[in-house]
């Protein structure tokens, strides 16, 4: 007869095989192998992945503050347990965090490694103050947060593996997202969704490559930006612009540097903002990668929309797909 070792083969796995199972589990199933026997009673807390959400809360738990009282409870039994390193955590549940603990926890956790951090839409009565500490995760490297305010000394923001940023109502002055983006050295992906309030959009970064804003802004720059090749730009309500190219209005100054594009979403909103003050037959550089062109709820009643339009099909020589959406 084979040994205990031989008959249990999967609870004497290498941990970094046994955490790669976990991790693909359920927290709530991974939490249920405590069960199995001492040797697993608390496995569950040396996991390197955290996703949090209504699945690990029980059901008979309608209230949002109770709800956050749950997760704290798995919370602190992480604290008091783990020993190794956390890389992600998610916090996807209806719920209303405590600041205070959400704010220990996330030091917590930039004690433990991390590499992504994801606060999707959970209740707030006000936004919550991101701690200092984070700002300067020498190893994230994917950073989505709902309901945040930032307040940090732009001297401690330093994002050296940062590669995806999305932002979804945040509140964030227009300085601090500027510096937010080009102390990203690495970053290729940002996404910025209903900003609190209209602020400009200064977007500098050479290594970025995808552009999603859905969201009112007072103005957008997008310079020094070489490899954006994905744009996609829902402005909600028509505002003028505060800056202005006497070479060719908005959208020379805008679209027509960004000559690594191959696919551009714009809204009905924004082709309006570029159509401010003057429209040229075409642009002064051709969009020679511009391959797929999208038009949001565009209005072809409008002649400073059609004019838009028709100057970016003249300056796309390689354009193939033109689709409209509502």
């Amino acid at each position: 007869m084979g040994t205990h070792k031989n008959r249990d083969r999967i609870s004497y796995l290498p941990w970094d095989v046994l955490d790669n199972i976990l991790v693909r589990l359920d927290l709530k199933e991974v939490v249920r192998t405590s069960i199995l026997s001492s040797n697993w009673r608390h496995k569950w807390t040396g996991i390197s992945q955290f996703v949090l959400h209504d699945k690990c809360i029980p059901k008979r738990i309608s209230d949002k503050v109770a709800r956050w009282g749950s997760i704290m409870e798995i919370i602190h039994q992480v604290q008091l347990c783990h020993d190794g390193a956390i890389e992600k955590f998610k916090l996807a549940a209806y719920c209303r965090p405590d600041h205070s603990d959400l704010d220990q926890w996330i030091r917590f956790l930039t004690g433990k490694g991390l590499k992504e951090l994801i606060l999707q839409e959970f209740d707030s009565v006000k936004r919550f103050n991101l701690p200092f500490c984070l700002f300067s995760s020498p190893l994230l490297n994917r950073l989505e947060l709902f309901g945040c305010r930032f307040k940090p000394p732009s001297a401690v923001i330093e994002f050296r593996s940062l590669t995806t940023l999305q932002l979804n109502r945040v509140c964030i002055s227009d300085r601090m997202l500027e510096c937010l983006v080009s102390n990203s050295p690495v970053l290729e992906r940002l996404i910025l969704l209903d900003i609190d309030h209209q602020i400009v959009l200064r977007i500098r970064n050479p290594n970025l490559k995808y552009l999603r804003v859905d969201s009112n802004f007072d103005d957008i720059c997008l310079e020094h930006s070489p490899l954006l090749a994905t744009v996609d730009i829902g402005l909600r309500v028509g505002v003028t612009p505060q800056f202005f190219d006497s070479g060719g209005g908005q959208l020379v100054r805008i679209i027509g540097r960004l000559h690594a594009l191959r696919k551009l979403t714009l809204s009905s909103a924004f082709l309006r903002f570029l159509g401010n003050i003057s429209v040229p037959d075409r642009l002064p550089t051709m969009l020679q990668h511009l391959s797929v062109f999208e038009l949001k709820d565009v209005r072809l009643d409008s002649m400073t929309e059609v004019m838009v339009c028709l100057c970016i099909f003249r300056s796309a020589p390689n354009l193939e797909k033109l689709l409209l959406s509502t």
